[in-house]
């Protein structure tokens, strides 16, 4: 429904509706006195609107009144926007910059360190992503513990005084065991043992197969959900499955290219034929549903605890000094986190871990890892070609990621998001200083003026469609 459509009257009404719905929705009874609403809008051969009261909108009908108030607020502002008033409103916010003088102006010379910063911070943002939570994870997931045994071969003490006995004759043997500490435990050991495999860059390797693997995944998902599923939760849910089936030797390779020495064989040379991949059909399969699990069942815990209502409990609670009530929805909103943090922990983590390391076990005869890996002791007595063996190497793989292991990947996943944390601060701290130097007021009017020149774009945009 348009809004030139309607008569002014009807659509002042519809609009009093709507911001009344939401008045009653967002103050409860008890800071508000009961107030009756009623109005009737004619659109063509429409019916009437309904008769809303507050009372009708009060908590105890707080089930369905998310997605009520959702649905208002869009329809209004929807509305809004095409109202002459608001129309006139943003013709006069893009007019702001133009009016300002030549005093509020902003060249775009100014912009530029700010713009440079901002590209700058980012690229370092997205390069500790990629190294830490990519490169290093991948190490860190398939290495190995690794020993070093000292055999040292001793005559006894007295050898050189005395004649030995032929009982001594034998020459004693003295074996030490050294446990050595992983490379990837330490960050500087690691980033050290990556330059010296494969220079200054090798802290990116992989980086243009994750580029390809990237843009094919959008392509294969966003044709999957066109043409079949739709886009609904339980078809982004099938179509991320089924995508990631689909490219698990994209995947493989660049999890070879992240982990084994460099080689000059192309990039179609080194994919693994089609017949070795089907050992990755249930670890890529665990894998996707973790990582959508992660996501929807926290929904789904906040859906059962009754979450979606939590906005107008909270406020309820403040307005009659109700601590039980607040103290029970902390624990509620505390459990959703908890719960993304947990499957993160016991279901997403051994599966990616799990996953890296059967495309480690197929990593081809003339390329090695650039850390240990004992694919022996992984594989065992499996038969690869035999039927089943997808679920034995599966589960070798999930129960080989141990306690140690798991460990050392949390504090690795520690440190990345510490030095992401420490990196956006100082960028922000740089770019509010730049901020400052070229005015804040003056670059106020300038984002304004820009925002409402793009919201009228949009609705023109929208009005000729």
């Amino acid at each position: 429904m348009q809004a030139e459509s309607m008569d002014r009257e009807d659509y002042d009404s519809l609009l009093k509706i709507g911001q009344d719905f939401l008045d009653t929705r967002l103050i409860p009874e008890s800071a508000k006195a009961p107030e009756k609403i009623s109005a009737r809008t004619k659109v063509g051969s429409a019916p009437a609107a309904p008769v809303w009261t507050a009372k009708s909108a009060s908590w105890a009908k707080e089930d369905d009144g998310c997605m009520l108030n959702h649905i208002v607020k869009r329809g209004i502002v929807h509305l809004q926007a095409a109202t002459p008033e608001y129309m006139a409103r943003l013709q006069e916010d893009a007019g702001l910059y133009e009016k300002a003088g030549l005093d509020m102006q902003v060249s775009p010379m100014e912009t530029l360190p700010v713009l440079f910063t901002a590209t700058i911070f980012f690229l370092v943002l997205a390069s500790i992503r990629y190294t830490l939570g990519s490169v290093v994870a991948s190490l860190a997931m398939i290495e190995s513990p690794s020993t070093t045994a000292i055999v040292e071969q001793k005559l006894p003490a007295y050898a050189d005084e005395e004649p030995l006995i032929p009982a001594e004759a034998d020459v004693d043997v003295e074996i030490t065991v050294i446990n050595r500490k992983p490379i990837t435990a330490s960050l500087c050991t690691t980033m050290r043992h990556l330059r010296h495999v494969g220079g200054f860059f090798a802290r990116w390797r992989g980086l243009g197969v994750n580029i390809l693997y990237s843009v094919t995944y959008a392509l294969v998902s966003s044709t999957l959900g066109a043409l079949i599923f739709g886009t609904t939760v339980f078809g982004h849910t099938v179509v991320s499955i089924l995508t990631s089936l689909l490219l698990v030797r994209v995947h493989m390779l660049w999890t070879h290219t992240m982990i084994a020495h460099p080689t000059t064989k192309s990039i179609l040379h080194r994919i693994v034929p089609r017949a070795q991949c089907k050992v990755l059909v249930l670890p890529t399969l665990v894998y996707a549903a973790a990582q959508r699990a992660t996501f929807l069942v926290p929904l789904g815990v906040a859906y059962f605890l009754g979450l979606t209502r939590a906005p107008e409990d909270v406020l309820r609670a403040a307005q009659q000094h109700d601590c039980a009530l607040l103290a029970s929805l902390a624990l509620r909103m505390l459990a959703v986190p908890l719960t993304a943090a947990l499957i993160a922990l016991f279901v997403l983590l051994p599966a990616s871990a799990a996953l890296t390391r059967i495309e480690a076990v197929l990593l081809p005869g003339d390329m090695q890892p650039i850390v240990t890996f004992d694919r022996a002791a992984l594989v065992g007595s499996i038969d690869l070609t035999a039927r089943g063996s997808s679920r034995a190497l599966f589960a070798a793989a999930w129960r080989s990621f141990d306690g140690a292991a798991r460990v050392r990947m949390l504090k690795l996943y520690a440190k990345m998001l510490g030095a992401q944390i420490a990196v956006a601060l100082v960028g922000m701290q740089i770019m509010a200083a730049e901020v400052y130097v070229i005015g804040g007021e003056r670059l106020t009017v300038l984002s304004t003026s820009a925002r409402a020149q793009l919201e009228l774009m949009a609705i023109e945009a929208q009005q000729n469609n």
